[in-house]
């Protein structure tokens, strides 16, 4: 594996250290403090500088995320939350919306509060705030590179109603500074049931600045409200955080390259261009994208999120003809991967494939 400017076999690290986690690893903590009492913590550390934190008691979501101790994401002013403070009414989500590098919205409903035949549905769904079971993590050498790897069941299920089952697999590498992650959503029940998912990814300062600019295939940009709409032009660039600013959310059609991929960059600095973030997706599973721009100051936060919906909510999927389903015995897989790029050639490179 190549790290510190040269390369190194498993047999040369191994001579050179007493443990594994001299190096990196995955470690098990716990939150003792306030409201996130109860939740636990699984660090993967990269000897890359790369580390990111995985909460299995919320739907093993992502929340810290650093690189060489600069932050990625972006942390609400509500903190990490333990599940049962979870209110599924209306907006009260936001309650409980840690933010973090990775917040899944599903997965019978997703997007904004609705009436859906019957059913009262809150914001986003309760996938985010679902503990997971049957947790593993385990790290093995695969020749000479580490692999560091996460996996768990989240159960969306309720009597007389949806039982819904993602399998989720989170991957990284001891050399590496990407986060590899894949569902496999299965319908247990007896039901034709709705499956909406938004991987709702939220960056923030240090890596999110007022020169910040996003390089996507978008074919074309949709505001979702006036304001947005308004501002259209300027979906792709930061400014300084401004008190009050509403937020505003874009709705993308982007164009797969000759795999099927999109590839979403964030460059931190335009100027410089020498740090950054990269999404990769398969269209054909995730054919939306949702762009959240908030640049309110404590909420200056941009949302990245492939998504199998809008977020207008489950009625109005329903009502437009767009909303996807789950036979019962039925599976399907989704997933992402987030690449830190660090350094000019990394970044210049990245540029270069939006371009072609």
């Amino acid at each position: 594996m190549y790290l510190w400017g040269r390369d190194w076999s498993r047999s040369e690290l191994e001579q050179r250290i007493g443990s594994l986690s001299q190096l990196g690893g995955i470690a098990r903590f716990e939150y003792c403090d306030g409201k996130a009492r109860g939740v636990t913590a699984l660090r993967v550390k990269t000897a890359s500088g790369f580390e990111f934190s995985v909460l299995p008691e919320r739907g093993l979501d992502i929340f810290e995320a650093t690189y060489q101790g600069r932050s990625l994401s972006w942390h609400s002013p509500v903190g990490v939350m333990h599940p049962g403070y979870y209110d599924p009414r209306g907006l009260e989500w936001l309650k409980t919306f840690a933010g973090g590098l990775l917040t899944s919205c599903g997965l019978s409903a997703a997007g904004s509060p609705s009436e859906d035949h019957g059913e009262q549905l809150g914001l986003h769904g309760s996938i985010s705030t679902t503990p997971a079971e049957q947790v593993n993590w385990w790290q093995e050498w695969e020749n000479d590179e580490l692999l560091m790897t996460i996996s768990g069941k989240i159960r969306e299920a309720r009597v007389f109603g949806p039982n819904l089952v993602a399998n989720r697999t989170i991957k990284s590498s001891l050399a590496g500074r990407f986060i590899r992650l894949e569902d496999r959503i299965v319908n247990e029940g007896n039901l034709i049931t709705p499956l909406m998912l938004v991987y709702h990814c939220n960056f923030g300062f240090p890596l999110l600045t007022d020169r910040s600019r996003i390089y996507c295939p978008s074919q074309h940009v949709e505001g979702r409200t006036d304001f947005a709409k308004l501002h259209k032009e300027s979906w792709n660039v930061f400014e300084p955080p401004v008190p009050g600013i509403e937020e505003r959310v874009y709705y993308h059609e982007m164009a797969p390259d000759e795999h099927g991929n999109v590839r979403v960059l964030l460059v931190s600095d335009d100027a410089t261009r020498d740090f950054g973030v990269e999404i990769t997706y398969t269209a054909a599973t995730l054919p939306r994208f949702v762009e959240w721009k908030m640049t309110g100051q404590t909420h200056f936060v941009l949302g990245l999120e492939p998504a199998n919906c809008k977020v207008d909510g489950r009625k109005a999927e329903r009502d437009s003809g767009t909303l996807c389903f789950l036979k019962p015995g039925e599976e399907k897989q989704f997933g992402l991967e987030l690449r830190v790029l660090a350094g000019s050639q990394e970044v210049s490179e990245a540029i270069q494939r939006q371009s072609a």
